[in-house]
């Protein structure tokens, strides 16, 4: 197996996370240039024999090695490799099958990489082993003997492992004691049932059959999600959920205007990384809303709200929700969970989420009940809220436009005194014509019409 070589750097004086902490650290970042070696080999292969054959397969193959090389993490299986883009379940079989031939063949693959990292920074001959020993000298003026001296350490000089000992008294309610963070599969009661008998609790049955635990609930917004229990019992939601969609499905919210209603819920859920998943029924399958229309929304999704996921079949989504609970079963390890549940309420919508990355050591939870409370249809809405909904309904006005329009205008009221400042017909018609995403296009001015026309023309009518 060819090794996996590894970038290490010491970033020097680092503030401490901890708040109202004055001391400063050595943060150590460690990641794999070539975090899956085999893989990437073995798509090379398959490319060239593509190559060689002259047909299009090479270029869905291309784009998978592309997203391999891009992912910074070691996968386990091939399998695993479900959770990128541009992987179907053929490409992922095929590494599946050549790393069972490997392993039989007596191939090794690496999977203890805390323990390689480990031994790089043990390395007493190494310049890193050196720097991160500096701050131990004893003779400050003396720092390159210090460097070369080999002795052992006092324990009492080095940190305690314990985050909860450098938090203060005050603050250390906002951290949660995890223990064992595992995580748990929350699927939503819609999920489990089918249109006929045969068909009922089919997601269940596949999930056990992955030994995926898994918990059955009724969710407020979104349609799986992940919690995990403190040592208290309370329950947090992980910063993940997913909102599966099946062609039709899609086809449907998007004809009756559900479509950005539910877009806009995900937004206010709290939860950061929000997946959107699009389940294909096959081929020959009418749903009312041509493919190209359903293509456009799946792909305006992708690029100003969330993160967009295509799977062939239900078996092919279980598969993806089995990874992903893996995933975070083993990521979660030795990390820092921070209860955020405190910090959204009372906060602006668009200030509410805390970013998070999987790699991050510090790690968001949220309240499952402030969550069902928050993303309910029944909650208690302020006048921005109400005000958002009542814009949604106009048709061609997406959330994007909207939440332009309300980051300037948040309620009706301050809307309807900008028409006043406007000295002309003219200009209050144009007034709303705003930039809104990150491509910074217009509403346009038939929008900006029709918005004034339904909320202030009464006003000004002769």
């Amino acid at each position: 197996m060819p090794p996996v070589k590894y970038e290490i750097k010491i970033v020097k004086n680092v503030p401490s996370d901890v708040p109202g902490s004055s001391k400063e650290y050595r943060r150590i970042k460690a990641h794999a240039k070539r975090p899956n070696p085999l893989f990437e080999a073995w798509l090379e292969e398959m490319i060239a024999r593509a190559e060689a054959k002259n047909t299009l397969g090479k270029i869905a193959l291309q784009k998978a090695l592309t997203s391999l090389r891009r992912y910074p993490l070691p996968l386990a299986s091939g399998r695993d490799c479900i959770v990128l883009a541009d992987f179907g379940k053929t490409i992922c079989e095929n590494l599946e099958r050549r790393l069972k031939s490997y392993l039989a063949a007596g191939g090794r693959v690496e999977t203890d990489h805390q323990a390689s990292i480990e031994a790089i920074l043990n390395d007493e001959t190494g310049e890193h082993y050196k720097e991160l020993t500096k701050p131990f000298c004893t003779e400050p003026e003396d720092n390159a003997a210090c460097a070369e001296d080999t002795g052992v350490i006092d324990e009492a000089m080095m940190p305690n492992d314990s985050i909860f000992d450098h938090i203060p008294i005050t603050l250390e309610d906002d951290f949660v004691r995890v223990s064992n963070p595992r995580p748990i599969l929350l699927v939503d009661t819609c999920e489990t049932i089918g249109k006929s008998k045969s068909s009922l609790d089919k997601t269940l049955q596949e999930l056990a059959q992955y030994s995926v635990e898994h918990d059955v609930r009724k969710l407020s917004v979104g349609d799986f999600a992940w919690i995990v229990k403190d040592d208290a019992g309370r329950e947090f939601l992980l910063p993940y959920i997913i909102e599966r969609k099946r062609l039709d499905d899609l086809a449907s919210s998007i004809k009756d205007g559900r479509f950005h209603e539910q877009k806009f819920r995900l937004k206010q859920c709290g939860l950061p990384n929000v997946i959107y998943l699009i389940e294909h029924l096959g081929n020959n399958r009418q749903v009312g809303v041509p493919e190209g229309s359903l293509t456009q929304a799946a792909l305006n999704t992708y690029v100003q709200d969330f993160t967009v996921k295509y799977t062939e079949n239900h078996h092919h989504t279980v598969m993806y929700l089995s990874v992903m609970t893996n995933l975070l079963s083993n990521k979660l390890k030795n990390k820092v969970f921070l209860n955020v549940t405190n910090r959204s309420v009372g906060d602006e919508p668009n200030n509410r989420t805390t970013p998070f990355n999987i790699s991050d050591q510090t790690v968001p939870l949220l309240s499952f009940e402030y969550f069902y409370k928050q993303s309910s249809k029944t909650r208690d809405c302020s006048v921005r809220d109400v005000f958002i909904k009542q814009l949604l309904q106009i048709k061609l006005l997406t959330i994007e436009k909207v939440n332009a329009i309300v980051e300037r205008y948040p309620t009706p009221q301050s809307l309807r005194r900008a028409y006043d400042r406007c000295p002309s017909e003219t200009e209050r018609k144009r007034m709303l014509n705003l930039t809104y995403g990150p491509t910074k296009r217009t509403i346009g001015d038939k929008l900006s019409t029709i918005i004034y026309q339904l909320f202030a023309s009464d006003r000004y009518a002769p």
